[in-house]
């Protein structure tokens, strides 16, 4: 796998990025010190190379109604063929969980949920997930977040 070299500049852009997407490649371009045709030759390339692998933005969640959020850790069954697969078809379909990621430890998968309400909560893991293919599951209520950032660590 081939990384790309980063420079001082560049990861001046990804920061800047990271804290305000939508910043006027102008200002950005004055941010960092470069020409305008500097500073997109380098947006593009950071684009191109995967580094930049898309733009989005972070919602409130609470303002748009989505209350409950939580975490399950699931775990499919070892014993019936094609577990994983249909566990990760079902999970693609549920629109309520927004992340998904393969964990080590007992469980297979760690999966981020945001619900309206506890009772959509309470129907995905009492009923939905009351499937064949999944042979266990445990749930964490998300409280309070005291850290989530989207900044560049130490590159």
């Amino acid at each position: 796998m081939h990384t790309l070299a980063l420079e001082r500049q560049d990861v001046r852009i990804l920061e800047i990025l990271l804290r305000d997407s939508r910043i006027p490649r102008l200002e950005l371009a004055a941010a960092v010190n470069l020409s305008a045709s500097q500073c997109f030759r380098r947006l593009k390339r950071l684009e191109q190379s995967g580094i930049i692998d898309r733009y989005s933005i972070i919602l409130n969640k609470q303002k748009i109604g989505l209350d409950v959020s939580a975490l399950i850790m699931v775990q499919y069954s070892k014993s019936e063929v094609g577990a994983r697969l249909k566990l990760l078809e079902l999970i693609r379909q549920i629109p309520v969980i927004h992340e998904c990621y393969s964990v080590t430890g007992e469980h297979d998968f760690a999966l981020k949920v945001s619900c309206r309400t506890m009772a959509e909560f309470n129907h995905l893991i009492n009923e939905t997930f009351q499937i064949s293919f999944i042979s266990g599951m445990h749930s964490y209520m998300l409280l309070e977040c005291f850290k989530e950032q989207t900044i560049l660590p130490e590159v």
